[in-house]
């Protein structure tokens, strides 16, 4: 954990600095005091959400909110930031070695650099406004799937999953409202949930009254869930004592059946280990005791070692965790790292769904990928 906290740090800062020390230069034409302005509003956004998570996590108060809010969205403005500066030098590379650059008078290089630096703050700001208001509109996505096994009591079973909601003081009952209300709309016979519910201390989601809406989902069934890397992160036992005392039943290594028909196995996340001193159990420690004949539900936060599942004969398997990329172009990048990104997938007789989460971590922006919760239709036969 340490480690990986400077390699942030280290790769944050470097990024910050890189993009004020390019900034700066595209100011030449502008008076000492609007370059001291400008940098205050550049530095403020860069530490408020370090700031807030390491300085006023504990104090219920509306600093840590806004400084979450402003942080949480500057992680937008840092990736486009980023690419299109990284674009301007690359382009500024080949004038210079072409000599198309001794063409241009100083002036007109530094009106030049105005405008650009002008262009990017207002194409990433629309870019961001867009991405912000695809990211509150939620999809319900509906799939017919077949499970062939007989369920015993069940022919068909209503379930609606989602996953990676991230609930914070920035991602705050707005969320968990149209969560509800797609509910409602659908009356699950289940609800399943494949972690990441929550990224932040009870107290800051009791002040947005997370917890009173988290009470409202309801299901013939139950509502489960596995633990995601941001509940360990937020502290897991805290995380754990919250969402239980809310109606979430945390399978953690273990399993439950339902009405004597369908198996959920929740797996602890693999990330457990950089927080606490016990490792997760592997899947066919798990599955000891389950009933091979009847159907079985896995939820595995993170999509990886996927050919583990099929080896121990799970039907069906959800997983959340890489919101798609959220950002483009990070769905290019989610795509190359994990075997399957988003959607389904098939390895032997399991199924797997990863689905691209119905809230987003850090900034409050979608581009490239949707907000969703899915309701499946599972037949068994």
């Amino acid at each position: 954990m340490v480690t990986f906290l400077l390699v942030f740090i280290t790769v944050y800062t470097t990024i910050n600095y890189y993009l004020f020390r390019r900034g700066t230069q595209a100011l030449s034409l502008i008076s000492k005091n609007a370059k001291l302005i400008l940098g205050v509003i550049f530095i403020i956004p860069v530490f408020s959400y370090v700031a807030a998570k390491s300085l006023l996590v504990n104090s219920d108060s509306i600093f840590y909110d806004i400084l979450l809010w402003l942080g949480s969205f500057w992680f937008a403005y840092l990736v486009y930031f980023l690419i299109f500066t990284l674009l301007i030098d690359e382009i500024r590379f080949v004038l210079r070695k072409t000599g198309r650059l001794k063409s241009i008078s100083k002036e007109t290089y530094s009106r030049i650099k105005l405008t650009l630096f002008v262009a990017v703050i207002f194409i990433t700001s629309l870019l961001v406004v867009i991405g912000y208001n695809n990211a509150n509109n939620i999809v319900l996505k509906t799939y017919e799937i077949t499970i062939p096994k007989n369920s015993g009591n069940i022919e068909k079973l209503s379930v609606l999953f989602f996953s990676d909601s991230h609930f914070t003081p920035v991602n705050n009952g707005r969320i968990m409202n149209k969560i509800i209300a797609i509910q409602d709309s659908v009356e699950p016979d289940l609800i399943l949930i494949a972690g990441d519910i929550i990224d932040d201390k009870s107290n800051n989601l009791k002040r947005y009254g997370i917890d009173d809406e988290m009470r409202k989902l309801k299901a013939k069934f139950g509502v489960y869930a596995c633990n995601g890397n941001h509940e360990h992160i937020a502290d897991t036992e805290n995380a754990v004592d919250f969402l239980t005392s809310n109606g979430i039943t945390v399978l953690a290594d273990t399993f439950i059946t339902i009405n004597n028909s369908v198996q959920i196995i929740g797996r602890e996340d693999r990330s457990i280990t950089r927080f606490r001193e016990s490792p997760r159990k592997p899947l066919g420690e798990i599955l000891k005791n389950i009933n091979p004949d009847l159907p079985t539900i896995l939820l595995d936060h993170q999509p990886f070692e996927l050919e583990e599942a099929a080896k121990h004969g799970i039907d069906l398997q959800l997983s959340g965790h890489t919101h798609h990329g959220q950002i483009f172009p990070g769905n290019w990048i989610t795509s190359l790292v994990y075997e399957v990104s988003y959607g389904f997938m098939k390895k032997l007789n399991t199924q797997y769904y990863v689905t691209s989460g119905v809230g987003t971590w850090g900034p409050p922006v979608r581009i490239g990928s949707d907000s969703e919760i899915v309701h499946f239709v599972i037949h068994f036969k």
